[in-house]
């Protein structure tokens, strides 16, 4: 009876243990771990020459071809992903090709707002909300916050002088028009979801923590955070940049005017 219980031991439950503890521990969180996993449960190396062990091959065969479909659907996803970066800096540039004061305006508020998070999360501030996901939607989205521009006339939009009161309220309303453009894809294209702080940029980067902003009016926490971010990225970027109206400011001059303005146009944090 002790051989017959060791052989079973041997050759059936513990062989069956295995599989079920590889099984268990299978996981797809990244490609380096479903390679960690594949490897373990290669070296089981079971041998029983029966059932157990066709059973065990079979497990392997389905194992390889789950990681093998996975990577390419990873790789499949990463080129989908990057041609949807690229659409975005298409269309941003688009737009911003019209016009003519901007200067790379969308490139360089897009690095601006990378450094105020990076910033944001090394001191801690709004730490709650940094998310890997949030930072990256917000860095992605940030060539879009204009794209309601491309509603505006050539004639506000490139007119060297000040706006008439009539000709801002038609320039103020690139933020609602942005906010509807970037909506309308996401009903065609559900799965964006990283659009959905592209929104709130395009919506909301004019408005002030004061409440004297446009297009609402909203003020302190009600404005969402991506565009309080984005509110300082746009106004220091138009601060040091030369204008066909205006020379560039220094670099310390812009910053005391954000710092100046810090809890009546920006976030105080």
């Amino acid at each position: 009876m002790y051989i017959d219980f060791r052989l079973i031991r041997d050759n059936l439950i513990n062989p069956i243990n295995q599989i079920t503890q590889s099984a268990e521990v299978f996981a797809f969180n990244n490609e380096d771990t479903l390679e960690e996993n594949l490897e373990q449960i290669k070296n089981l190396k079971i041998r029983t020459s029966d059932e157990i062990e066709n059973l065990y091959r079979a497990f392997l065969k389905m194992t390889e071809d789950t990681v093998r479909y996975t990577k390419d659907l990873q790789n499949k996803n990463d080129t989908i992903a990057k041609m949807q970066n690229a659409l975005i800096m298409t269309l941003a540039d688009l737009v911003e090709s019209r016009d003519e004061n901007t200067g790379q305006h969308i490139k360089k508020t897009a690095a601006y707002v990378k450094i105020i998070l990076e910033e944001m999360e090394r001191e801690g501030v709004y730490k709650d909300y940094l998310t890997e996901k949030f930072k990256e939607d917000v860095y992605q989205s940030a060539p879009l916050h204009d794209i309601g521009k491309i509603s505006v006339p050539d004639a506000i939009l490139n007119k060297p002088g000040k706006l008439t009161k009539e000709e801002f309220e038609i320039m103020k309303k690139h933020t609602t028009v942005g906010g509807k453009i970037l909506s309308s894809i996401i009903e065609m294209v559900p799965e964006a979801h990283y659009l959905e702080e592209a929104i709130n940029l395009a919506t909301y980067h004019h408005e002030r923590w004061d409440g004297k902003g446009y297009p609402i009016g909203l003020s302190d926490k009600n404005i969402p955070l991506s565009a309080r971010i984005m509110a300082v990225a746009d106004v220091f970027d138009a601060l040091v940049s030369k204008r066909s109206y205006k020379d560039g400011f220094p670099l310390d001059k812009a910053m005391n005017i954000i710092v100046e303005e810090s809890g009546t146009h920006f976030d105080p944090k």
